[in-house]
């Protein structure tokens, strides 16, 4: 078996930081199944660890536009032993990368890291630590009510099409839908180019979420990054 499609099946999920160092590596997993929820800062990727739906997290080494690696990774420590990989480029020098080093981060990955390697190098660290690294409670789709309800914390009240959305992403199990399947399944017409009422809705969407549990894919649609599990026919 693929030993890409093996870590997919094994149903790890990466929390990555947004941030420039971090995105071309998320990226380019979520392309080869693995699923990657991205968090739009250090506070929301530490708060989306303490809800226990990750495996791994992906931190930048820069610290430019946040937090030091070696900051955050500390403050991880407090709450998990979740495992920590750090993105850095060369350029950045040695001093970043061993200050994480020592403050807990388990694996260094450098910028252009081919994604084999990078998901062997995490894989790696997962044996080490122990797989599955986190207990990953789904979130959970109830019809009744139009609700989603997280592993931990409120039920968040979803509109019809929000709903819909969950529910295809969910049937999908990772894999991307597209927009055009999206478009007519959701509001029962055809998508056209210039038709942004998908997009739309994700953005309303996510806002609603502790951090973006929807991917987009690059020409083709969106992807759900968290197990959701549908607790009846939804679609």
């Amino acid at each position: 078996m693929d030993k890409t499609s093996a870590f997919a099946r094994h149903g790890h999920r990466i929390l990555a930081v947004d941030r420039a160092l971090v995105r071309p590596l998320a990226s380019d997993l979520t392309k080869r199944g693995i699923a990657v929820a991205v968090a739009p800062s250090e506070e929301a990727l530490i708060r989306g660890v303490a809800d226990g739906r990750s495996d791994a997290v992906l931190l930048a080494a820069d610290g430019v536009s946040g937090p030091s690696a070696a900051d955050t990774v500390r403050r991880l420590r407090d709450l998990s032993r979740i495992p920590c990989v750090v993105v850095a480029s060369p350029a950045e020098g040695i001093d970043e990368r061993v200050a994480a080093l020592e403050a807990g981060a388990d694996e260094v990955l450098h910028t252009g890291i081919p994604p084999s390697e990078a998901i062997a190098r995490i894989r790696a660290v997962l044996r080490r630590l122990g797989e599955p690294a986190t207990d990953v409670a789904p979130w959970r789709l109830l019809p009744a009510g139009r609700r989603l309800q997280p592993p931990a914390g409120e039920e968040l009240r979803l509109t019809g099409a929000e709903f819909a959305l969950l529910a295809i992403l969910a049937s999908a199990g990772g894999d991307p839908v597209a927009r055009d399947v999206l478009c007519e399944r959701i509001f029962r017409r055809a998508w056209r180019l210039e038709d942004r009422a998908v997009d739309s809705l994700v953005r309303r969407l996510r806002s609603k979420l502790p951090f973006e549990a929807i991917n987009s894919v690059r020409n083709i649609g969106y992807a759900l990054a968290v197990p959701i599990e549908i607790t009846d026919a939804c679609v």
